[in-house]
């Protein structure tokens, strides 16, 4: 499953903060849509546990850099799961007498279509946020860090060769020897206008 060359950018590190912003966002939308149809919150413990549980499966995704649209497709292949997830969970402040969560119901077009928009326009937000993520990361990777590799890797310089003298008695006009390489130019070529 892995490719050829790895992209030094996709580290444990930047896989959990992605993972875990992924699903952050797509938890909090679900939940608040949730919220805002059935008029009930959702235990914070279910919270919790669904954001670690979506970025368990959002781990194993990003390996790389992904594009606008497989993480647009993810937000949006998410809520669906999210929804019936938390249909099924009982509310916050329900009693265990009154039956806890209702069953999950079947979402109508107008759900469907708030989801599909929800989803898009923070899929393509999270698109820009992991771009510009990238972006700066690969921009201090090659200004700075590559650069302090080599003067680690490298650290003495070696000393330049001793500069070899001539000795200017010897040479019968020291001047020319000096000088033979330059060139005496006084400024462009005359004109001639013909008048």
């Amino acid at each position: 499953m892995g490719s050829a060359m790895t992209d030094p950018l996709v580290t444990p590190v930047t896989r959990v903060v992605r993972a875990a912003i992924f699903a952050v966002v797509a938890v909090t939308l679900s939940a608040a849509g949730h919220g805002h149809v059935t008029g009930h919150g959702l235990p914070v413990s279910v919270l919790l546990l669904t954001c670690t549980g979506t970025a368990a499966v959002t781990w194993a995704f990003i390996d790389r850099q992904r594009g606008a649209l497989f993480i647009v497709g993810a937000l949006a292949a998410m809520q669906p799961v999210l929804h019936v997830w938390f249909g099924l969970v009982p509310a916050a402040g329900a009693h265990a007498e009154h039956g806890g969560g209702t069953a999950a119901e079947w979402p109508t077009v107008s759900m469907l279509a708030a989801h599909a928009l929800a989803a898009v326009l923070c899929g393509l937000w999270l698109w820009a946020g992991e771009r510009a993520l990238f972006t700066l990361l690969r921009a201090l990777y090659t200004r700075i860090f590559l650069p302090l590799l080599l003067v680690y890797t490298h650290p003495c310089v070696p000393d330049p060769a001793p500069f070899a003298r001539t000795d200017l008695a010897r040479v019968a006009n020291p001047t020319q020897t000096l000088l033979r390489h330059a060139v005496a130019r006084r400024g462009p070529p005359a004109i001639d206008f013909g008048i």
